[in-house]
């Protein structure tokens, strides 16, 4: 089978263990993906390639999942309540999230009959106070449409009636899924595997009763093993978990494992309460990291870690480390910024520093060191929140070319009609703009993947009413960085390293933060403009764009 290609015919039953040859979360098909199922509605294949969209690890900044779940949000609130009462909020941060759970509650057809949507807005408009009457009625909602949230997705996806928007409907479910601490890399597995390969025939509502189910299960405890290239002592010997070399040996080879090549000082074995075996992977690996830590402050001593673990029930090892969060800022690249110049450094050198925790360090660190960056750069000295909203302009700004260009290199090879047009194009932007011509004049544009047909349709509503779509991009945006921000508080002045929407601050903010300061860096080095400067023309941009043009294209130029 050649690489990327599709498998044909049933797969093995150890399709979602850690034997499975497709356990890679890099593992995407190259081609048009076929989906089998039966769709109700003409939006259910837009929603399952949403689906996959969100769960695959090479998607693109401007076509990745960008929100929390509203029972996350849910959640968010009470937890921030109780920092409120501590004095690490303050009273307009739990407003601000008592407005966004409404307003995601009435987009949100797993909140349930209009009896719950009136109990959530009595609770929520009330003052949530930690322990206190609304608090404790917010918990038993938050609770209740947990229990039948994705439930209620699949009845409202079988009607024609009031249907959900597809990408409405897509954003929610996936978001839900991860909030309850699934990996991706296991839910990409799992719908790849019920929309492309299971045999048979089922309707999209179908396939999300099975999530239903599979959410209900509990988290499972899974032991995973880690090994230490050094032997780091406590005062009273070694914990109880500890494996010597010989016994990591004969345990690895009584598991049937191979240990050629490994020569590890010891090994410790870590119980990880998990979804799924690759997100105990990833407790495992942060534990690993926090105990590494501790070895560091408390002796001296740097020890190294092996980066492969064994989880419990498998033979072969796993990829064991923190995972890369998509933060990605490619104009240093592309302005041949990667290697120290010889100039002083300046504000967005030190920025850049900072925001290397935020692609791969320990969550609390994550969220330090990235909001440490935003603020660095757009914040003022008596208003540091207003940083998020700034940095949402600028992702703004430049989400429809991001969105265009990639679309243009779709349409240079499926539709003949802009094929010679876009061969001639030497810029992204003149590619951008050749496509969004031939939107606006209403072409017929060949697209076949469920994916591109979604972001075509994006672009469609986008640069027919852009200061409007353009807005509900930045109020998303400014949601993720929001969160990071009260994540960061959080850490930083309540000591809490296990907030409840902490991963998931992550999980929604990184990549934007690398989208936006990708924009600050270009700023900076082509056009010579500070970053405050360039959110100001963005802010301008978004405030004066006009409909039916390509003038979105060029908000930051």
């Amino acid at each position: 089978m050649g690489k990327g290609a599709l498998r044909q015919g049933p797969l093995p039953k150890d399709w979602l263990s850690g034997t499975c040859p497709f356990r890679s979360r890099t593992c995407r098909p190259t081609g048009i993906i076929t989906l089998v199922l039966s769709p109700v509605n003409e939006d259910d294949n837009l929603i399952a390639a949403r689906l996959l969209d969100f769960f695959a690890a090479a998607t693109p900044w401007h076509r990745a999942l960008w929100n929390a779940g509203l029972v996350l949000a849910l959640r968010e609130t009470l937890e921030a309540s109780e920092a409120v009462r501590s004095g690490v909020l303050a009273e307009e941060a739990l407003k601000g999230l008592g407005s966004n759970c409404l307003r995601l509650a009435g987009l949100d057809a797993g909140a349930g009959a209009e009896e719950h949507r009136h109990a959530l807005q009595q609770a929520l408009m009330g003052k949530v106070r930690y322990d206190g009457l609304d608090f404790h009625s917010l918990k038993q909602l938050a609770d209740q449409i947990e229990s039948r949230y994705l439930e209620r997705w699949a009845v409202a996806l079988r009607s024609d009636q009031q249907r959900p928007k597809a990408e409405r409907a897509a954003r929610s479910v996936a978001a839900h899924l991860l909030d309850l601490g699934f990996s991706s890399d296991y839910l990409h597995r799992w719908w790849r595997f019920k929309l492309v390969h299971e045999s048979g025939s089922k309707s999209l509502a179908e396939i999300i009763e099975e999530a239903h189910a599979l959410a209900q299960r509990a988290a499972e405890v899974f032991e995973v093993l880690v090994l230490l290239k050094a032997s780091p002592r406590s005062r009273s010997g070694y914990p109880p978990d500890w494996l010597s070399a010989a016994d990591v040996s004969r345990r690895l080879r009584e598991k049937g494992c191979d240990v050629t090549g490994l020569r590890p000082s010891g090994g410790l074995v870590l119980s990880a309460e998990a979804r799924d075996a690759d997100s105990a992977v990833q407790i495992a690996a942060e534990m690993a990291e926090n105990f590494l830590a501790r070895v560091s402050v408390g002796t001296g001593a740097s020890v190294d870690r092996i980066p492969q673990a064994w989880v419990s029930g498998e033979r072969e090892p796993r990829k064991l480390g923190l995972r890369f969060r998509g933060v990605r800022v490619r104009a240093l690249y592309r302005e041949d910024r990667i290697y120290p110049s010889k100039e002083p450094p300046n504000i967005l050198d030190a920025a850049i520093e900072m925001l290397a925790h935020l692609e791969r360090s320990s969550p609390s660190a994550a969220v330090a060191g990235g909001w440490a960056a935003i603020e660095a750069l757009l914040s003022e000295p008596n208003d540091r929140g207003a940083a998020a909203e700034r940095l949402a302009t600028l992702v703004a700004c430049s989400f429809p070319r991001a969105e265009l260009t990639v679309l243009s290199y779709v349409l240079e090879k499926t539709d003949s009609g802009l094929k010679a047009i876009l061969a001639q194009c030497n810029e992204n932007r003149d590619r951008a703009s050749a496509v969004a011509r031939a939107i606006l004049n209403g072409q017929t544009l060949s697209v076949p993947d469920p994916s591109d047909q979604a972001a075509l349709s994006r672009m469609e509503k986008l640069l027919n009413s852009p200061r409007k779509s353009l807005d509900d991009i930045k109020t998303h945006a400014a949601d993720a960085f929001a969160r990071l921000y009260r994540q960061r508080n959080l850490v930083l002045h309540w000591g809490k390293t296990n907030g409840v929407a902490l991963r998931a601050s992550l999980r929604t903010a990184a990549p934007l933060v690398g989208a936006g300061m990708d924009r600050i860096a270009h700023g900076w080095y082509v056009q010579r403009i500070r970053p405050i400067e360039l959110a100001a023309r963005a802010r301008v941009s978004l405030a004066t764009v006009m409909s039916d043009d390509i003038g979105c294209l060029r908000l930051l130029d």
